[in-house]
């Protein structure tokens, strides 16, 4: 289903206060706050963007948000001989802590994760700037697969203890892909949507969490896909959707528009809110940057504000 209520939309380009505009779902204009407006020019910018450094050393969101401290660990970690599949001494405990990782088609890693004395746990795992939390079973484990973002792909687990696990292993296939991942921590409720070839709101072509398709789906129609990671909830949830298009797919020049969406909600309303977005492709450095979200008062709550040129199109050559 897709999203009830006003659309604001905020345009605008990288490191540039974004114009606002009242828009209703599909895009024909409403209403539009005019920059120029004397009334307007008072109120705070509703978004402003800053560049992110390379992604092997990923800039933190909040100060002393986990996101930052997972950062702190990626630029500082140890040897993977000294961490991976390693006992790690907490506090006042010492946990066994395994992380596994294999190689899956599509680019893809499958990550098997124990930990016995953390059952019931969220957990936040970090690979290449991507940083979302798990949440472990009543028996400490948790299995799921992972969009590889490096052809050298390190994965670490950190528990809320501190003990930590690391795993790597090649990814052969990571060339074949564009990917493009939208991270944020906290309750904020963003969505990544991608429009192939001119596509609209619900129309076939809007990839989304709603039409996520699959890559098994996604290769048969020559498209693309979104996976979600991320559990748990409150401030310290970290969480990530990663859309992909496998570039040996096309058979026809495909264009990918790129769109985030916040919607206004109780834990969101009123104050400042705030992401990551960056972009992977083939023998490219990863490009992307910071977001900060001035919301709307509470008695917007259901509405959306929708976030556009935040990642240029994509634009896949034909094969």
């Amino acid at each position: 289903m897709l999203p009830k209520g006003k659309v604001l939309t905020a345009v605008g380009t990288m490191s540039v206060a974004f114009a606002i505009g009242y828009v209703v779902q599909g895009g024909a204009v409403a209403a539009r706050i005019d920059l120029a407006d004397e009334a307007f020019v008072q109120t705070p910018s509703l978004v402003s963007m800053v560049p992110l450094p390379p992604i092997a050393e990923p800039r933190p969101l909040i100060k002393d948000s986990p996101l930052m401290r997972v950062a702190a660990l990626e630029q500082n970690h140890l040897s993977p001989s000294v961490i991976s599949d390693a006992m790690r001494p907490s506090d006042d405990l010492m946990c066994p802590v395994s992380l596994k990782a294999v190689s899956m088609a599509d680019a893809m890693v499958g990550l098997t994760m124990t930990a016995p004395c953390a059952a019931d746990q969220t957990v936040t795992l970090s690979h290449a700037g991507l940083v979302f939390s798990a949440l472990l079973d009543a028996n400490g484990e948790f299995s799921l697969s992972v969009p590889a973002l490096q052809k050298t792909a390190r994965f670490e687990v950190t528990l809320a203890s501190g003990a930590q696990a690391e795993a790597s292993l090649d990814v052969f296939t990571i060339d074949t892909y564009s990917r493009i991942v939208l991270q944020w921590l906290g309750e904020a409720q963003f969505q990544l949507h991608a429009f192939e070839n001119g596509a609209e709101f619900g129309s076939a072509g809007h990839i989304w969490s709603a039409t996520p398709s699959d890559p098994k789906s996604a290769r048969a129609s020559h498209s693309g896909y979104m996976i979600e990671l991320g559990s748990g909830i409150g401030a310290y949830a970290s969480r990530a959707q990663i859309y992909s298009f496998p570039v040996d797919w096309a058979e026809t020049e495909t264009h990918v528009g790129l769109i985030v969406e916040a919607e206004v909600t109780q834990a969101s309303c009123g104050r400042q809110i705030g992401g990551q977005i960056f972009e992977i492709a083939p023998f490219a450095p990863a490009e992307g940057q910071s977001f900060f979200v001035d919301m709307p008062d509470c008695d917007a709550i259901g509405d959306f504000i929708q976030l556009k040129n935040m990642i240029p199109e994509l634009k896949i050559a034909s094969n």
